[in-house]
């Protein structure tokens, strides 16, 4: 569907197709379908370097936040009923190995939100009766594993790209263009308080003026941002926005193994002789992923605001799956590999690997929100590694967001001065390194 005539505008102008720009359009088109909805990506879809393109991505509602649980109990709904979710959901279980007591927090909001769950505490005896692949698993200081049969994966480039489909069909327009920057109004220009953002500057110079501006931009927000408004700090994500990556591995398995692990669950050994989660076998290619939580930043100078923040690299080999990671980040990989399958490794050849470039905030909650330092300008973000599995219901609350009918909850927590006091969601994949770090130790030890 092209472009709308500039005469009748857009409504609502959407910067980025991962999930959380997808299911905006999807739940605004289609609670709005009098509206203009306008989806802008850098890529005809998929974008290979969006944190969403992806093998898979783990789905569950085991959190030891219970406002999280809440809306992945919601979203587990539609994965498990709804035909346009459904056939990407793969229910094969997910295993928590950990010594911190998570198990018991999640049996226990289970309980309180009234919940039944087939989930339950094992010892680590009945782990290795129950799935023999992890039999020599590192359970070195586990004291009791978590297992919940209702969880598992989805098929990450499929769900997303039937979403955007399904968008497309109901009427949104999708425009694959680079976007510059984010046009704005000085207040002394509108006699407002405030700057207005009145639409969005391609890389070409095309300027497309929209009434609503909703950045779902990820890891490319702070930079968006301060190229838009360089001397305008206000306007700048600050520290509540962190672009951070995580590795990905992809690992083919020989044929002959595969009834070994056909049946297993994911596996997330938290213990840091492993730290991190292994995806089981998927049906076609016979691939298994894995993933190490240890994630990291890439600070840059941005000379036209003087500041300094975290953004992905340009370089392709640094967003995209690849073979061309540093020795270090391979390393971490098989670490993983080992503390997951143990001597089964020789199983293994890691085919490729990824820099997953995600934005975290400190508590790896989101902001879903007004900007308050512009009118018409709004961020849905912050996905800190958590968020794909909310695909089903994330533009859910952005409408809700953009209506004013989200809950007080929901407002304080997801608001771009976010007031709430709660525990990291996703606290494990909080960043605390940087890429440069990690490029030196690898000159560093190239020298030895």
């Amino acid at each position: 569907m092209a472009l709308p005539d500039e005469e009748l505008g857009i409504s609502y102008l959407i910067v980025g197709a991962g999930v959380f720009g997808v299911s905006t359009a999807f739940h605004l088109k289609r609670s709005k379908p009098w509206a203009t909805v306008v989806l802008v990506d850098r890529y005809l879809y998929p974008n290979p370097s969006a944190a969403s393109f992806d093998l898979n991505k783990i789905i569950r509602a085991d959190y030891h936040d219970i406002f999280y649980m809440k809306l992945a109990l919601q979203a587990m709904e539609a994965w498990n009923s709804d035909p346009l979710y459904k056939p990407f959901y793969h229910e094969t279980g997910i295993l928590f190995a950990e010594n911190v007591g998570k198990g018991a927090v999640f049996l226990d909001n289970y309980r309180r939100l009234g919940q039944e769950t087939q989930a339950e505490s094992l010892d680590v005896d009945e782990v290795r009766q129950r799935f023999p692949c992890f039999q020599h698993a590192n359970w070195t200081g586990v004291t009791r594993a978590y297992y919940n049969p209702r969880s598992g994966w989805g098929e990450a480039v499929p769900a997303l790209g039937a979403l955007l489909q399904a968008a497309i069909d109901i009427g949104v327009v999708y425009e694959p263009t680079t976007v510059a920057k984010v046009c704005l109004e000085t207040a002394a220009l509108t006699g407002q308080l405030l700057p207005r953002c009145v639409g969005i500057e391609t890389a070409e110079g095309r300027v497309l003026r929209a009434d609503h501006v909703i950045l779902c931009t990820g890891a490319a927000t702070a930079k968006l941002l301060a190229d838009s408004a360089p001397n305008d700090p206000t306007l700048h994500v600050g520290d509540r926005l962190v672009a951070a990556a995580a590795l990905s591995c992809k690992v083919r398995v020989d044929p002959e193994k595969w009834p070994l692990y056909r049946d297993a669950p994911v596996f997330a050994n938290l213990m840091s002789h492993t730290s991190g989660e292994a995806i089981p076998l998927t049906p076609e290619g016979g691939f298994i992923k894995v993933n190490h939580e240890l994630s990291f930043t890439h600070m840059i100078y941005h000379s036209a605001s003087n500041t300094h923040f975290s953004s992905p690299p340009d370089s392709v080999k640094h967003s995209c799956w690849a073979e061309d990671v540093p020795q270090v980040l391979k390393e971490e990989a098989m670490k993983v590999l080992r503390g997951t399958y143990g001597p089964y490794m020789e199983d293994f050849q890691p085919e490729s690997y990824r820099m997953c470039w995600d934005v975290v905030t400190k508590n790896q909650g989101w902001i879903i929100s007004p900007h308050d330092a512009c009118e018409n300008l709004y961020v849905a973000a912050g996905g800190s590694f958590h968020a794909w599995k909310f695909l089903p219901i994330l533009g859910e609350y952005v409408v809700a967001m953009l209506d004013g009918t989200l809950d007080e909850e929901s407002v304080n927590r997801w608001s771009w001065y976010s007031i709430a006091d709660s525990a990291g969601a996703c606290e494990s994949y909080a960043p605390r390194r940087d890429l440069k770090d990690i490029l030196q130790t690898e000159k560093v030890k190239a020298r030895v």
